[in-house]
Order: structure tokens, then C-alpha cells, then sequence
């Protein structure tokens, strides 16, 4: 067989199974290019018996800071690169920054011409989308009107609510301040209505982020600095314990079922470290303290890399996903990468495609299927 003869895709020649198995090792980011490759590549893609390939985490840091956003600056872990990744221009997510991610479900506003049942009386409403999916938005209806709501975490549900194969079905937990205290509700995308869940009998300026463990949303509360507990079965919430004195900056997080917090603890009204402290739990799942695992101290030079050298550290931004937490330094735009599979602190390189129009975005999403997929499927 002569050159010319040669088939250009040898590869489609394989039984369908091994075609199919063979791509499904490669996460998803690497699959992307294949659906312009030929009509063969994308009808295999696309296919329902397609094996679920590994999760492909990307951290969205940067985006233009008006709308529309056609694309999102984003650290790449595992390849170490930034990375432009476009944004369907049909997607909420292209006019609206998210108020709460989970793997690649997101929930944001999304503003509407007309009038429209339902809607906010800002002419926004809620709605839930797959980031970088052309698959069609769920609107939700508008949360309770007890003070001023706001949206703490959504939660997919369900048995196959994994990053490659993720659930329809979703749940979203809001939070607002009343004169008892704080009054919460939960969104149930299966019951499609919002249902009021309680109030926490103690008066906090703020409820900050969250960290999922089993079925439990532990929050963090701000003054009084305190760790709560949501428990996503029975709607009740739990003190936990008091959050460490003197930070200035602070972030929790979950990984292998324990909580963590990350937090600049200040020296003369600056962050003079950055510890990493997990929660002990006693026998009986009574928590006994914070204990710190890991330090970044001011003499260290990854934390004067963070600084910009000669910069105070006043305050840090943080967005978490499977054990790796970035922290973000506005003042200088330095990113700070901790690893607590290893315990180790990387600065990342900057980011060449980053400038003065972009801002900080703050997410992060574990590419699935549904990115293969076309409308419809």
C-alpha cells in the first residue's frame, strides 16, 4: 500500500470498545480538540456508551471585568499552564459571575430583558448551568423573601452526581440575616421550590464559605468568628467551634472527609504567616481543636514571592478543589498554590495572558461529559 493509500485515522480501524476505552484515559481537556478533528472522533465522543474519563480540574481565576465574558483565565494543575477557556456565548455564565460552584455546576444571576413571572425585583433570577456546556440552564425561582438572601453553595445530588457523569438533580442553600438570627432555605431542583429551614439563634454579620463533608455543609461564620454545621438531611444547623483569634484573611476546606482552614494570622495589622490548621475530631465526632499542620512564615522566600517582594500582605482570596487551595493577593496579583496531599506551597508563574481588564473570578470545575455532549443529548 503506497503512501497516499495509507488510512489517515489508523486508529479508527480499532473495534469500537478499544476506541472508546483507549480515549476515555484522557482527561477532558485533552479530548476537546478531537471534536473538530472528523465526523468519526465526534460521533464516538458523543456516544451514550462513551466510559466517563478521569476528572480534568481547572482553576478559573480571571475574567474580564465587564460583561460579557467570552473566556475565562485558568490555571491548569495537573499540565501547570494557564489556559483560555472559552465560554459558550448562550451561557448565563457569559453575563453573570457564579455565587456558588460545585465540580462544573454553577449558580449565578442571569439578567432578562423583559418582564418575566417570578423575577427579583433587580430584574435577575437565579439560575443553574454546567460551566463551558451548551446544554440548556435551569431557571430557579426566587428565594424567600426574608432580609436580603444570598446563595451560600449548590450541591449536586444523587447517586451519579460524579464530575464525569454529574447529576441533573441539584440542591442550593441560601442564607439570609433576620432579627432572630440567620434564616436559611434550601432549593431542591427535584421538588422545585424553596423550603425554609430554620434560623441559627445568634446574630453574624456574614456566613462565608462553605466545605461539604458526607451530607454536612460546614460554614464559616464571621463576627463572631465561628464554624457551623448544616446538616443536609434534617435542615439543622450546629455550632461547631470558635474559629483561631488574630486572622486577617480565612478559607475553609474538605479533603478525605476532614475540614481545613487556611488563614493569614496578622503581626502589627499585617499577615505576618499563613498556616493551614485541620480540625480534630474526638470519639464521638465532638471536635477538640485546631491543630496546624503547615506554615508559611514571612522569612520564607515562597511568602515574600506572594508579597511582591517588599508588599504588606493585608488580605489573600481563596478557591479550593480536591486537596489543592489558590491563594490570591490582589495588591499583587501573585497566586499561591497549597497542596495538602503533600503539604507543600507553590507560587505560580504569572500569567502572560492576564492585564489591567481582567479580575479575579474565583472558581474552580471539574470538566465532565457534558462538554461532549451537543444540545439536546
Amino acid at each position: 500500500m503506497s503512501m497516499s493509500d495509507s488510512p489517515p485515522f489508523p486508529f479508527l480501524y480499532l473495534p469500537i470498545h478499544l476506541q472508546e476505552r483507549i480515549l476515555s484515559l484522557l482527561p477532558i481537556s485533552y479530548l476537546l480538540p478531537f471534536l473538530s478533528v472528523s465526523r468519526s472522533f465526534l460521533s464516538l465522543l458523543h456516544s451514550p456508551t462513551f466510559p466517563p474519563p478521569p476528572p480534568d480540574l481547572f482553576f478559573l481565576l480571571f475574567c474580564p471585568v465587564s460583561p460579557p465574558f467570552p473566556s475565562l483565565l485558568s490555571f491548569h494543575a495537573s499540565s501547570f499552564r494557564w489556559i483560555s477557556l472559552p465560554i459558550p456565548s448562550n451561557s448565563p455564565l457569559s453575563l453573570s459571575r457564579p455565587f456558588a460552584t460545585s465540580s462544573s455546576l454553577a449558580v449565578s444571576s442571569f439578567p432578562f430583558t423583559g418582564p418575566l413571572h417570578g423575577c427579583h425585583p433587580t430584574g435577575e433570577s437565579l439560575v443553574a448551568a454546567r460551566m463551558f456546556s451548551t446544554r440548556p440552564y435551569q431557571q430557579i425561582p426566587p428565594m424567600i423573601r426574608v432580609g436580603d438572601p444570598y446563595v451560600l453553595a449548590v450541591i449536586p445530588v444523587g447517586a451519579d452526581a460524579a464530575p464525569s457523569a454529574p447529576s441533573d438533580h441539584f440542591q442550593v442553600i441560601a442564607a439570609s440575616s433576620s432579627k432572630g438570627g440567620v434564616f436559611s432555605q434550601v432549593y431542591d431542583s427535584r421538588h422545585g421550590e424553596w423550603v425554609p429551614t430554620g434560623e441559627i439563634l445568634c446574630q453574624f454579620v456574614v456566613l462565608g464559605n462553605t466545605a461539604l463533608v458526607d451530607r454536612s455543609l460546614y460554614v464559616h461564620a464571621y463576627m463572631p468568628d465561628q464554624l457551623l454545621q448544616f446538616d443536609l438531611i434534617s435542615y439543622k444547623w450546629k455550632f461547631i467551634i470558635a474559629m483561631p483569634e488574630n486572622m486577617m484573611s480565612s478559607h475553609i476546606f474538605s479533603y478525605n472527609q476532614n475540614i481545613y482552614l487556611v488563614a493569614g494570622f496578622e503581626d502589627l495589622g499585617v499577615i505576618s504567616a499563613i498556616k493551614v490548621l485541620l480540625l480534630d475530631w474526638g470519639e464521638n465526632r465532638e471536635p477538640l481543636g485546631w491543630r496546624e499542620i503547615s506554615i508559611l512564615s514571612e522569612r520564607d522566600e515562597v511568602f515574600l514571592g506572594f508579597t511582591g517582594g517588599c508588599c504588606w500582605l493585608f488580605h489573600f482570596e481563596a478557591v479550593d478543589r480536591d486537596g489543592l487551595v489558590c491563594l490570591h493577593n490582589s495588591l499583587t496579583n501573585e497566586i499561591l498554590f497549597f497542596d495538602v496531599r503533600d503539604r507543600s506551597w507553590v507560587l505560580i508563574p504569572p500569567c502572560s495572558l492576564a492585564s489591567k481588564d481582567t479580575k479575579w473570578y474565583g472558581h474552580a470545575t471539574e470538566m465532565g461529559l457534558e462538554v461532549l455532549r451537543p444540545v439536546g443529548a
